[in-house]
């Protein structure tokens, strides 16, 4: 069976609470709203009489504490916050730890279980959305033991007429799965249970041809994509609150969308403005994205990092930020990292930097450097890391870079007698035999004083204030630009530069 199911997430281990970063446990909470829906879940629990018992709620798809109760000496346990509890998917977690999960989207929820088998056992007292929820549970774990039997009969079936009969057997069943999905989303409008069934069915889309009939792949793709959200309704608050919604985006930005920073933004934006200007979805949507590429691995991701802050965080032209979730130290800081990295994303023109030689005679410019490609270094002499790594960089230098073109420009921190000695002393030691440059001593104190003494004869604010420019926090950083002086990597190893330029030049070549 191929089609796409919402099935209820199972135990994994202990229930872990979880706090996100960017105050996203600030969003996931149950606020104090007056007018917060009162609601009450009632569930009596066989084999739990006196024991506690705990509500959570899913934000995401992630669980959060919400609430206790205690069981009474017939194991009915009464959750009846005066706060009022969020339409959502919630889970009642018992000794364990074990849970069982049930939409909660009206007035009253009453159901009934036994502790030995909380999903087996379940009896819905008073619910339509459990009515429905459960109903859909068992009916797919029938199908699901059917569709086990059915396959284990295909692989131990020998000749192409069996086969075939199975395959036959096994396209009916999963033709009545969506087909049952079809019938509870119909006859159910306006309920949570059918739309968290609906978003978990696929778009009927027919299949593109090319003119000689066989199948379209790309558009195919670009079709699937642009269909991939057609069963949500961005607009309802609920969503933030039932897993499947959080599984859908993940799978849409991780796995869909080419990772490409401006594919990215465009199409980010595109879902943000469907999901409206605030509310929920708007924030789970916008903080999602900004803290996985905040977080990304992926080299040039920092792109999309900086479009959403400044897009959706940070004041712009005269406009306010969108986002008031966050306090406003932490925005600030947040939009104070942003701007400072927009400059550096790569693509852009990469800040020029004159600076002196040891002699403190000669001024280099950076732009004016001849190589095609140039990888900048920025490095402290009292940094081990940095006097730990170079010497690898500086080998793969003279075997590899040099040879084909790739320039190095080796930016120091060398501001007191102490760094300007070890600067030369280590130069000296490893024989660095590329370009090295220093905001030195001499040159840092007297532009302490008078920077037009430097400026704009022989340098430039930026190249003196480099740390600022090149938001240089911690050393060593690399960054590798190109002929036109863009930024085309950065944080690479010694083998990864010559790998990225190899391929920059090929993709040149390729018409």
């Amino acid at each position: 069976m191929t089609t796409s199911t919402f099935v209820p997430m199972p135990l994994r281990g202990t229930l872990t609470l979880l706090t996100a970063t960017l105050a996203l446990a600030a969003l996931a909470q149950n606020k104090p709203v007056p007018d917060a829906p009162k609601r009450t879940i009632e569930v009596q629990i066989g084999g739990l009489e006196k024991d506690t018992v705990y509500l959570a709620n899913y934000y995401g798809n992630k669980l959060y504490y919400a609430d206790t109760a205690v069981a009474d000496a017939k194991g009915v346990a009464v959750f009846k916050d005066p706060k009022g509890y969020k339409a959502g998917v919630y889970a009642v977690v018992v000794p364990g730890p074990k849970y069982f999960e049930l939409i909660l989207n009206e007035p009253v929820v009453k159901l009934a279980t036994d502790q030995s088998d909380l999903v087996g056992r379940m009896q819905v007292k008073q619910s339509r959305e459990n009515e429905i929820f459960f109903g859909y549970i068992r009916f797919l774990n029938e199908k699901k033991l059917e569709g086990d039997a059915l396959r284990a009969q295909l692989d131990a079936a020998k000749d192409p007429i069996a086969q075939a009969s199975v395959r036959a057997r096994m396209d009916e069943l999963d033709k009545a799965v969506k087909q049952y999905q079809r019938d509870l989303v119909a006859n159910n409008p306006g309920t949570l249970a059918s739309s968290l069934v609906k978003m978990s069915m696929n778009v009927d889309l027919p299949e593109p041809r090319k003119p000689d009939g066989s199948l379209d792949s790309a558009a195919s793709y670009y079709q699937y994509r642009a269909h991939f959200w057609d069963h949500f309704d961005l607009r309802d608050e609920r969503l933030v609150r039932v897993r499947v919604f959080a599984d859908k985006l993940d799978e849409y930005f991780s796995r869909l969308v080419p990772q490409v920073p401006d594919t990215i933004n465009r199409l980010a934006d595109e879902l943000i403005a469907r999901a409206g200007d605030s509310g929920e979805v708007f924030k789970y949507i916008v903080h999602s994205i900004t803290y996985k590429y905040e977080s990304s691995d992926i080299m040039g991701m920092d792109a999309v990092f900086v479009h959403m802050a400044l897009t959706y965080y940070c004041p712009r032209d005269g406009r306010p930020g969108r986002v008031d979730w966050m306090e406003q130290d932490k925005l600030d800081k947040l939009c104070e990292r942003a701007r400072k990295m927009a400059p550096l994303v790569l693509g852009r023109k990469a800040p020029n930097i004159i600076l002196t030689d040891s002699t403190e005679q000669q001024w280099i410019s950076m732009h004016d450097l001849k190589a095609e490609y140039v990888v900048i270094i920025f490095w402290d002499p009292h940094c081990g890391h940095c006097k730990k790594e170079l010497p690898d960089i500086h080998k793969a230098y003279l075997e590899k870079m040099r040879p084909n073109g790739i320039e190095v420009y080796a930016v120091a921190k060398a501001v007191d007698e102490s760094l300007m000695k070890d600067w030369k002393k280590f130069i000296r030691e490893n024989k660095l035999e590329w370009v090295n440059v220093a905001l030195t001593k001499t040159v840092y104190e007297e532009a302490k004083k008078d920077p037009r003494k430097f400026i704009p004869r022989y340098t430039t604010i930026e190249s003196l204030n480099y740390a600022d420019t090149y938001d240089v926090f911690s050393t060593p950083k690399i960054f590798l630009v190109d002929g036109e002086r863009k930024f085309v990597g950065k944080s690479l190893s010694a083998d990864q530069i010559y790998d990225l330029v190899s391929k920059l030049r090929e993709r040149k070549v390729k018409p």
